[in-house]
């Protein structure tokens, strides 16, 4: 215990002078600046959309991404939005279809985890996407599905379950997909996760 003790005493004089130094001998200072996303001119459309009676805008395996890619060689530039600008398109694009007097919906067809640590057991230790839910939960989608990777996992299944599937009042589909719980008088059931 005493020469771990000297060994981390040891470790804080040798990094006192406010660097990390990676094992390539590179220096790393502690500055935390807002990183900006790559600034690209985007391909423009090349004819106007054109709105139906009944449109789509659907989403799937997202897998935690809620940064977005930000890369800088093509096609990246073009997929380099994170949720928010999501939420925001989505939003616009719901504000339009009021006005035109059509149906538009948001539909995700799963696998909403398993991709990125604001995913995947953030904070450590914790559920897979419980905390990343919290943000898609707010997006206006009028249907989802679950997908294989909310099924891996017992706690992640059981946590979609209980917390993020009520909070879409039935429109969290899943026929195919059961969850086995514990009802009232403690008999093990075998029960859908979401809406059949």
């Amino acid at each position: 215990m005493l020469f771990f003790m000297l060994f981390l005493v040891g470790l804080a004089v040798a990094c006192s002078d406010n660097e990390l130094h990676a094992r390539d001998g590179h220096p790393h200072t502690r500055v935390h600046e807002k990183r900006e996303y790559p600034q690209f001119p985007l391909t423009p459309p090349y004819r106007p959309l054109v709105w139906g009676d009944f449109n789509v805008i659907h989403t799937t395996d997202t897998h935690g991404w809620l940064l977005g890619h930000q890369k800088s060689t093509w096609p990246e530039p073009n997929y380099s939005g994170d949720l928010g600008d999501f939420a925001s398109f989505v939003t616009h694009m719901k504000q339009i279809a009021i006005e035109k007097d059509v149906d538009l919906l948001l539909v995700d067809s799963g696998d909403l985890h398993d991709g990125t640590g604001l995913s995947d057991g953030y904070p450590a230790g914790g559920v897979d996407a419980h905390e990343s839910n919290k943000f898609l939960e707010r997006l206006p989608y009028d249907l989802m599905a679950i997908g294989n990777h909310e099924l891996y996992v017992y706690a992640d299944t059981y946590d979609m379950y209980t917390n993020f599937v009520p909070n879409l009042h039935g429109r969290y589909l899943s026929s195919n997909a059961n969850i086995t719980i514990f009802n009232s008088d403690g008999e093990a059931v075998s029960v859908p996760v979401g809406s059949e």
